[in-house]
């Protein structure tokens, strides 16, 4: 299962937060970007409860505020 996970940061945690994130198991590469969020990280995981519980992880890092997940389809 592949999905985006959209991570919103506070103000100037978008570095740390960044480097936390590439050290989760499932995280294919994170990066800061420009715009309404802060940080991309592109995952996969076997399942959806794999990905639940990696966002919730990601959700607990401190500094983040908020995320949204895109969860790829399968065409």
């Amino acid at each position: 299962m592949k999905a985006c996970l959209l991570i919103k940061t506070q103000p100037a945690k978008y570095n740390q937060v960044t480097k936390k994130v590439k050290e989760i198991k499932g995280i294919k590469v994170a990066f800061s970007v420009l715009g309404r969020t802060d940080v991309v990280a592109n995952v996969e995981v076997a399942s959806l409860k794999e990905l639940s519980a990696l966002a919730l992880k990601i959700g607990s890092i401190d500094g983040v505020s908020a995320t949204e997940t895109l969860i790829g389809l399968e065409a």
